[in-house]
């Protein structure tokens, strides 16, 4: 078995996470300015964000702190994605980028994305609770 127990998957699944969570603000935000004259939509490109985590992070576990005056473990700091201005070829009459057949279709998808991932941590998560709680035995 690689990697055992605590690999860089839950590291991982965090990142993607936080990314997924970034881009469904973008994505709302182009969807709820889809008349607003002028607006040009946004968003990220999630597998080049990834790939700057995946070479950025730090190996291991963090503690998270709960109060600003806790002492700094050295936990990674998430640093907030790009944001690209989104091009289009067909704007709107008021110069608006906003297609919403497709903004609701990449905010489905990315909530998507975001779920399996959730699921796949808490399942990652209920393997080590089990862990714990058999060798507590």
């Amino acid at each position: 078995m690689t990697g055992g127990i605590f690999d860089k998957t839950i590291e991982l699944l965090g990142n993607t996470m936080d990314l997924r969570a970034s881009r469904h603000k973008l994505l709302s935000s182009n969807i709820a300015n889809q008349e607003t004259p002028g607006y040009r939509a946004v968003d990220i490109n999630f597998e080049q964000e990834m790939k700057k985590r995946e070479g950025s992070a730090p190996a291991g576990m963090y503690l998270a702190s709960t109060n600003h005056a806790h002492i700094s473990f050295g936990s990674p700091s998430s640093p907030e994605p790009r944001v690209l201005d989104r091009a289009t070829d067909l704007p709107g009459y008021d110069a608006n980028s906003v297609g919403i057949e497709a903004e609701m279709a990449r905010l489905s998808e990315n909530t998507l994305m975001y779920n399996i991932s959730a699921n796949i941590l808490k399942g990652k998560l209920n393997m080590l609770m089990t862990a714990i709680k058999e060798g507590a035995r």
